[in-house]
């Protein structure tokens, strides 16, 4: 009997997802070649290696066996991969990297454009998406490593957490014109809640928990309150477009808005002590490193040192619920102070 790398992965892939139309759409096949494939392998053993039942598939005993012996082959092999692709530099080969809205939009982009200008031989896939979504495609081997905000995967035994150090403070935003930027003056977490909000990916938990009570504290009373997160987005993009053609509100890093902040197309509104966000470098423990994956992580956090040189300077430009500042703005302007509240200067 032989074994096929696809036919390993094609095990691995249904054991993980738990239903063919699930596996085969990651696969990138059709339902029917993947429900093909597997038939034949369990032909070949004269055993199923899966239950089948109309809600999903269960690995049997067999199954379980091979699955853990399958993701052992695909290690070795990836590793070989890694050794050949190292052994030959950077003149060939593929990095797929991911990450979270906000240093997709703001860093990672821009640290790729980078890689693949130096090495031109060497492609590139940027995923993105939020952790939980990442997490699995790093766990299926399909990231070589990803960034995101990593609050809730330090304890994960089978993670490699490098956090980087830098924190990027998180503003709510709204369209130029919206009535909670009428007043000039920064608002507070309790003050937007009047509106929609919208969100590109899944809250960490250590901002949703205040954000969540800064709702409570703003609906009480309230009849019918408005739901919170009233939108969900899977990306940044989205969410800059209903942000930009309505009343509704977000929070963002100010990196990820800048071309929308100079344009004057948005207003920041404020901030808050815990709204802000610390990134980290996330692989798979006991993965070797291609040299691209290595290469490219370095460049991407060079690239998050000069998002954060950014922030400094929008910052100048723009105070939160004042608009964007200009220079012939009197000495007593309004300036944030770190909870976003303005003072005078």
């Amino acid at each position: 009997m032989t074994f096929e790398l696809q036919q390993l992965r094609q095990v691995v892939a249904l054991a993980e997802h738990g239903s063919f139309v699930r596996a085969a759409a990651h696969l990138h096949i059709s339902q029917p070649a993947l429900s093909r494939s597997i038939q034949n392998l369990e032909r070949e053993f004269g055993s199923e290696l899966f239950l089948r039942s109309s809600g999903g598939v269960i690995p049997t005993d067999l199954g379980r066996l091979y699955i853990e012996r399958a993701r052992d082959l695909l290690r070795m092999a990836d590793e070989l991969v890694g050794e050949a692709v190292r052994h030959a530099g950077l003149r060939t080969g593929r990095v797929d990297v991911g990450g979270g809205p906000y240093p997709a939009e703001s860093f990672l982009g821009p640290a790729v454009a980078r890689f693949v200008e130096q090495f031109p031989r060497v492609g590139v896939h940027l995923h993105s998406g939020n952790w939980v979504d990442l997490v699995q495609l790093l766990r299926s081997r399909t990231l070589d490593f990803f960034v995101a905000e990593t609050s809730l995967l330090s304890l994960e035994p089978d993670l490699d957490v490098g956090p980087t150090q830098l924190t990027h403070p998180v503003y709510f935003i709204a369209r130029a014109g919206h009535p909670l930027a009428r007043s000039g003056d920064a608002v507070r977490a309790t003050d937007i809640f009047a509106w929609p909000f919208a969100t590109p990916s899944r809250i960490p938990p250590r901002i949703l928990d205040p954000l969540l009570a800064a709702h409570r504290a703003s609906i009480a009373g309230e009849a019918m309150p408005r739901a919170f997160p009233a939108i969900e987005c899977n990306g940044l993009a989205p969410v800059k477009r209903i942000v930009a053609c309505s009343d509704a509100v977000s929070a963002s890093i100010l990196p990820s808005i800048a071309t929308e902040l100079d344009s004057g197309q948005f207003v920041l509104l404020g901030t808050e002590p815990w709204l802000h966000l610390q990134y980290g470098v996330v692989s798979l423990r006991g993965r070797p490193w291609t040299q691209a994956a290595e290469k490219l992580r370095e460049l991407a956090l060079q690239a998050e040192q000069e998002a954060t040189r950014l922030e400094q300077q929008l910052l100048e430009r723009h105070s939160p619920g004042g608009g964007s500042r200009r220079k012939s703005t009197p000495k007593s302007r309004r300036v944030p102070t770190r909870d976003g509240r303005p003072q005078a200067r």
